[in-house]
């Protein structure tokens, strides 16, 4: 069973402050984890001042994190992101659990 232990965080491409993780659960859904300023995170959040942070931060400085499903099974016209903000690393394992 795969937990957020498994999850390999990276900068994101569009953003240096972000970082970003994805795991294939299953043939075709994929789970995506960020975090930073602008995201669905603790500490970050919509309103947070960018400047204060710093470059390429660590997994391990954050408590919450956005989640997003993305299931590629569908068809291109009816595919949907399920986003969940603010999940602690134990809603997230929760989540992999279900897959």
């Amino acid at each position: 069973m795969k937990t957020f232990r498994d999850l390999k965080f990276r900068p994101q491409k569009f953003d240096k402050k972000c970082i970003g993780a994805s795991l294939e659960v299953s043939q075709g859904i994929i789970i995506s984890v960020v975090a930073g300023p602008g995201l669905y995170s603790s500490p970050g959040g919509v309103s947070l001042d960018r400047e204060a942070w710093d470059d390429f931060p660590d997994s391990n400085e954050f408590s919450s994190f956005e989640v997003a499903i993305i299931n590629e099974n569908l068809p291109d016209g009816e595919q949907e992101w399920d986003v969940k903000g603010w999940q602690s690393r134990e809603d997230i394992n929760a989540l992999l659990s279900n897959y």
